[in-house]
């Protein structure tokens, strides 16, 4: 690297996820002059968007994963790059901050999304002679036309869901209802001992509609998740949840990050990161990012300015090499602030302890040949009813494993670009609510679901994976000492910048 090239920022963020990525947004935007790191080749960290050919890579270096079969068809090859597959699929829910952040920050320019379909919960077969995994899935009422036109509902459970659904849509507190004074009641307890509804609809309106991950969820937060769920109807059109195209999260990545660069901020993807160097000797300084057109009231703040003070009172730069040719020596980039992926801990920290917990939740990407059949809207004509490009199914907690929450199964096709035309998608995802044993592995737990969910379909010869890939997701590693002058971005906690 030309030795008069400048390499002193205010900030250097080692990841490009999505918190790494607003974070630099917002720096670069209020005029700080702001560097991404990241040692892949691509943008998104654990929240990225890859080509079928970079999952199969991806998965071969994630000690969890296992792929079925070991490597992707060679009749899938030809289109592999047009497959946009979600380490960690995502919905928006319609109204919210998410997508109010979107809209203020000018990154909704850079997205698109659909609407997702429908919900579908999934429930047992009942009945002599009754199959474990066999089962049927039923779209969710989600607002007060579809509860009236519910067929297998009474009137008076009509009557009930509705003076609920006024409840969660109001603005009061839930606080003040007297029905909710203790602040240990379940959200099933309320729907079944004091809203009065049947367990089969309590079921729905906690997995499906509240997104409960178990019957422990307690009953306040998931009122509030009701609330912005029936205020999300409506927004866009009749469902609540949009689901992003070209792989949802990792399109949010690269949005920030476009903003990113252009407020001046620059990134270095696919490069090996060495370890942090505390006290490093500043560069020349990188000059603070240009606006390219004026959107404050007043000026941003200045931005500070490196410490040149040998006072051991006073902030001393941090250092980061990377090596950005093979062939020649690491170059060194500088920063008042370092904000740091918990990904990327163990390349900044390596002597940071291994982090030893268990998995929390487990994941799995399924390309499909033709999509699960789902129910069609109760007015819809097989005629007029065309299959849609995204749908969610849910199966409650401990429905098929003991050992596994609700799992959700998100559906997409070419619609939404996140596969060619032939293809589907299925994410499953699931949190542990207990420790899974050593030897268990990923694809043992969701398998038992992806078969229940095949079942459905009607298809001759019976509808197969083309390729799936398993996954634990594990807890970040413990986050540095608190001497150290960076910002974990997954714990919010800001270390001292003065030296002891």
């Amino acid at each position: 690297m030309d030795p008069d090239t400048p390499t002193h920022f205010n900030a250097i963020l080692v990841g490009t996820g999505l918190v790494e990525s607003i974070v630099a947004a917002a720096l670069s935007k209020a005029g700080y002059s702001v560097l991404q790191l990241d040692q892949q080749s691509y943008y998104g960290d654990t929240w990225a968007s890859l080509s079928l050919q970079e999952l199969a890579e991806w998965a071969s270096s994630h000690p969890s994963a296992q792929c079925s079969p070991p490597s992707p068809p060679s009749h899938l090859l030809p289109t592999g790059q047009r497959f946009s597959l979600s380490l960690l699929p995502t919905l928006l829910r319609a109204n919210g901050s998410a997508i109010d952040l979107l809209v203020r920050s000018k990154v909704a320019s850079y997205l698109s999304f659909g609407l997702l379909n429908g919900i579908g919960l999934w429930s047992a077969e009942e009945g002599e002679g009754e199959v474990k995994g066999k089962g049927r899935v039923e779209r969710v009422p989600a607002s007060k036309a579809d509860v009236f036109n519910h067929p297998t509902l009474s009137l008076v459970e009509k009557r009930r869901l509705t003076k609920l659904l006024l409840l969660a849509a109001g603005q009061d507190a839930f606080e003040e209802d007297q029905r909710l004074k203790d602040p240990s009641l379940t959200f099933q307890d309320f729907l079944q001992k004091e809203v009065k509804v049947s367990p089969a609809v309590a079921n729905s309106l906690a997995y499906a509609l509240t997104l409960c991950s178990s019957s422990e969820d307690l009953a306040i937060p998931a009122l509030h998740r009701l609330r912005s769920f029936i205020h999300s109807i409506g927004r866009y059109g009749p469902s609540p949840f949009l689901v992003g195209h070209y792989g949802g999260a990792g399109d949010l990545v690269g949005g920030f990050s476009r903003i990113c660069a252009v407020w001046g901020g620059g990134q270095i993807l696919g490069r090996p990161i060495e370890a942090l160097q505390l006290d490093s000797t500043p560069g020349i300084i990188v000059p603070p990012s240009q606006a390219p057109f004026l959107v404050h009231d007043t000026l941003p703040p200045p931005p500070s300015k490196p410490s040149t003070s040998s006072s051991d009172s006073e902030v001393k730069p941090l250092g980061i090499p990377v090596l950005i040719e093979s062939d020649k020596p690491s170059s060194v980039f500088t920063a008042d602030w370092v904000v740091a992926s918990p990904s990327h801990l163990p390349a900044l920290f390596p002597t940071l302890p291994t982090s030893t917990e268990p998995p929390k939740s487990v994941h799995a990407i399924v390309i499909l040949p033709e999509p699960i059949p789902f129910p069609p809207p109760r007015e819809a004509t097989e005629e007029d009813y065309n299959e849609p490009d995204s749908n969610l199914f849910i199966f409650p907690p401990k429905a098929l494993e003991e050992s596994v929450g609700t799992v959700t199964a998100l559906q997409v096709g070419p619609g939404t670009f996140a596969a060619p035309a032939g293809s589907y998608v299925l994410y499953l995802s699931a949190p542990l609510l207990s420790t899974p044993s050593p030897e268990t592995d990923a694809s043992t737990l969701l398998t038992p679901y992806l078969t229940s969910l095949l079942s459905l379909s009607s298809s001759s010869p019976p509808l197969e994976p083309l390729f799936t890939t398993s996954y634990f997701s594990h807890p970040p590693p413990l986050p540095p000492p608190p001497s150290h002058r960076t910002y974990s971005s997954s714990r919010p906690s800001l270390h001292s910048a003065k030296r002891r």
